[in-house]
């Protein structure tokens, strides 16, 4: 999925309802990232809502991976700059009832890395499906730099036993300063 890119359309549901649009480029762009090689990949969220303040919402973000797909770090131009100081582990192999951290994210208001912006853990479970599937289940745990959860969220993937991927669901639930909770159907 990395490789290839992928263009989703989803619904809306919780808090806010509406409708949006999730498209991730392919990571084949050759770059640097932290003075290394890297390949990168653009992705973008666009979201309506139909009862909620703002009424439309996009956000962009680059992410940044080595030559084996793994993840380096994240840009987010007035959100976030984050970046794994130790590289991830992702498992080559999985079964129903695994479960693992992958890594952390430490965060950053921009490239300089002279603010801190908390964290985000990562951690997975898999979860049944069908006879021949399988749900992963990614968590990102967000934390502010003072090390309060401000947000979870969980983004369900479909696996098949080749390892392709197709995405299910994402919800996410705020907390801290808000209480807002949403899930998107893809």
């Amino acid at each position: 999925m990395i490789a290839n890119g992928a263009a989703n359309n989803f619904t809306i549901s919780g808090t806010c309802t509406g409708s949006g649009s999730h498209t991730v480029g392919a990571a084949n762009t050759a770059t640097t990232f932290e003075g290394s090689a890297a390949l990168s990949a653009a992705s973008t969220w666009t979201m309506t809502f139909t009862n909620c303040t703002p009424s439309s919402t996009a956000v962009t973000s680059t992410t940044y991976y080595d030559s084996n797909y793994l993840p380096r770090g994240v840009s987010s131009v007035g959100v976030n700059y984050g970046l794994y100081l130790t590289a991830p582990t992702i498992p080559s192999t999985i079964m129903v009832g695994n479960t693992g951290t992958i890594g952390t994210q430490t965060l950053y208001t921009n490239s300089s890395k002279t603010v801190g912006n908390g964290t985000t853990v990562v951690s997975y479970v898999v979860e049944p499906d069908t006879a021949n599937t399988a749900i992963v289940n990614l968590i990102a745990r967000i934390y502010n730099a003072g090390g309060t959860l401000t947000s979870t969220e969980q983004d369900r993937y479909r696996i098949n036993a080749a390892g392709a991927l197709t995405p299910v669901s994402a919800d996410i639930q705020y907390s801290y300063t808000s209480t807002t909770h949403l899930v998107f159907a893809f």
